[in-house]
């Protein structure tokens, strides 16, 4: 009886909190809503880019391919070039970055050296790549740029 009694003394006051409070789909909810819909505040990402200048946005490569076989350099697995008897060196300008370099046999499967080659992070504007079968890899103009594949 007594749990009764506490009920009833605080039915009023239930009563009187339960019509001064908004549903919850009411229209004013409805508006509140929006308006906190308006107010986000989305805060993209501040992305500093790789640092250029105009003057230097192309680095000039030069390949040289040491000995006497032949050879062919895939620059992100596409076909650079390819060393024979008369073209043992070439001179291309790429883009600064970095870039996947394979060098290989004849056959592409004959893999000499793979890594990737990254140009254009410092002030040399001319980088050398020396080739060879049993030489590897050498770089000069950058000795960074060089970055080999772990075996």
């Amino acid at each position: 009886m007594r749990g009764c009694l506490g009920v009833l003394a605080f039915a009023p006051l239930l009563a009187g909190v339960a019509q001064s409070a908004p549903l919850p789909f009411s229209p004013v909810m409805a508006q509140t809503a929006d308006a906190l819909k308006n107010r986000i505040i989305i805060n993209a990402p501040i992305i500093i880019p790789y640092p250029t200048t105009p003057a230097r946005e192309r680095v000039r490569v030069q390949f040289v391919a040491q000995g006497d076989e032949w050879a062919a350099v895939y620059l992100d697995d596409r076909l650079l070039y390819q060393p024979t008897n008369f073209n043992r060196r070439q001179e291309f300008r790429i883009n600064q970055g970095a870039y996947r370099l394979v060098i290989t046999g004849v056959s592409r499967f004959d893999v000499w050296a793979s890594g990737y080659l990254d140009v254009g992070r410092d002030d040399s504007n001319v980088v050398v790549v020396t080739f060879s079968k049993n030489g590897g890899v050498s770089v000069g103009g950058d000795p960074y740029a060089w970055i080999p594949d772990v075996p």
